[in-house]
């Protein structure tokens, strides 16, 4: 059994050939779907969605998203302005 060395030691993790977040989306369409009565329709969605966050984050690295959320206030961390020191 051969063992799978990631090229870098940063790669996030793959099942296949997507990454962990792009199968997150994917499934997450796909069961809302299935849920929903409309199997086609979510694995469709899954696709079109996974295919959509992979053209996003082609070439700006894998932590484009996080950067992102950050940048727009979704991750829940703020700094403590109060703290800040500054120098000059």
């Amino acid at each position: 059994m051969r063992t799978r060395i990631p090229r870098y030691i940063d790669d996030p993790p793959q099942i296949f050939w997507w990454e962990i977040d792009e199968v997150a989306l994917f499934s997450g369409a796909f069961v809302i779907g299935a849920l929903g009565g409309q199997t086609l329709g979510g694995l469709l969605a899954g696709l079109v969605l996974s295919w959509l966050l992979e053209r996003l984050k082609s070439g700006r690295g894998s932590a484009f998203l996080v950067h992102l959320a950050y940048w727009y206030g979704l991750s829940g961390i703020r700094p403590e302005s109060h703290r800040e020191r500054f120098f000059e």
